[in-house]
């Protein structure tokens, strides 16, 4: 690692600090002008995680966000306002993911795409997927503990 490489990594708009982020984070978009929300550490936001597996030209600002924030609009998104249109395809290898915080019970997005961060650290689930060979991903093979029950 060059110090130029950690210098591109924490520059705020670089590619790299982008990539960076993308990964460890999922892909963001800004709320529109003046809406915001309090995550669950009472901090406001003015950004929502989007669903990065669907096609952004057919989803509302609703729609797209990963959590439920009902002040979002059932309305189109301004295209414009994303840095990429590329989503996360039906036929793309398997993913599994986390610093979501989830909420509720553990379910795929996608029959390639899977969530693994339930928010155990806040009383929610330690989730995990049994794989078993299969080309499809499956609810039945997610687990989970948690305060009071084991699946």
């Amino acid at each position: 690692m060059t110090d130029e490489l950690i210098y591109q990594s924490v520059k705020i708009g670089t590619e790299l600090n982008e990539a960076i982020d993308q990964t460890l984070k999922g892909k963001e978009m800004k709320m529109q002008e003046g809406l915001f929300f309090t995550d669950k550490d009472g901090t406001k936001r003015t950004e929502i995680r989007i669903k990065w597996w669907e096609d952004p030209s057919v989803m509302t600002y609703r729609s797209i966000s990963v959590e439920p924030i009902d002040i979002l609009p059932e309305q189109p998104i301004a295209l414009s306002e994303l840095k990429s249109l590329d989503f996360y395809r039906d036929n793309d290898k398997k993913v599994f993911f986390g610093h979501y915080w989830l909420n509720g019970e553990p379910s795929l997005y996608r029959e390639n795409i899977c969530c693994l961060d339930y928010s155990i650290a806040k009383g929610g689930k330690l989730v995990a997927y049994r794989m078993n060979g299969e080309d499809i991903l499956d609810n039945k093979n997610l687990t989970y503990v948690g305060e009071n029950y084991i699946t």
